[in-house]
């Protein structure tokens, strides 16, 4: 899987944005839809989560002790209150059911936990055309969110939004950085 080799830029950028909201990544984190498990080295005590297995096999290749677990967004295998921060990077934009995906991130963090949402923000021009385009040629993309749509999803999982910005990575992606608490 080239996948790392591909979208290398893009990851180091994005990952970038979540640097100073992980703090050093203290307490039990979950990295949801992980993928090949980037945010790994920022984080002392992760799990991460995939639907694919592809790419937990790529994670695996990759950290080799990491705690990793196949599993749907929408129906995660953790007991309630399990985890004091969850994470999910760049694939929001994939769950078929966002609400219930958030409702499980709502369950199964401690109270007072924080969500970190970084996704694609449909907020600039080639943010739109490269939704639109990809609502009607891709397979697993489901749609892209402005701030205020994922705030209002946020807000109606019963997530408290602490801050939320949209920031560019380069001349095409521009990304929604949201920190939530469970509250």
């Amino acid at each position: 899987m080239d996948y790392d080799r591909r979208w290398a830029k893009y990851n180091a950028r994005s990952l970038a944005l979540l640097r100073p909201l992980l703090g050093g990544g203290r307490g039990d984190v979950l990295d949801l839809a992980c993928g090949t498990a980037n945010l790994r080295p920022m984080v002392a005590r992760y799990v991460g989560v995939d639907a694919s297995t592809e790419m937990l096999l790529a994670a695996r290749r990759k950290f080799a002790t990491a705690a990793l677990a196949a599993a749907d967004s929408a129906a995660l295998p953790f007991p309630d209150a399990r985890f004091d921060t969850v994470c999910c990077a760049s694939a929001f934009h994939v769950f078929p059911e966002p609400q219930r995906a958030l409702g499980e991130v709502r369950r199964v963090l401690r109270p007072g936990g924080r969500l970190l949402l970084l996704d694609w923000s449909r907020g600039r021009m080639t943010m739109r055309a490269l939704d639109l385009y990809l609502r009607l040629t891709g397979d697993a993309y489901r749609r892209m969110y402005t701030l205020d749509e994922a705030g209002a999803l946020l807000q109606d999982a019963g997530f408290r939004v602490v801050t939320a910005e949209r920031r560019a990575v380069d001349w095409l992606w521009e990304l929604m950085v949201i920190e939530a608490t469970a509250g």
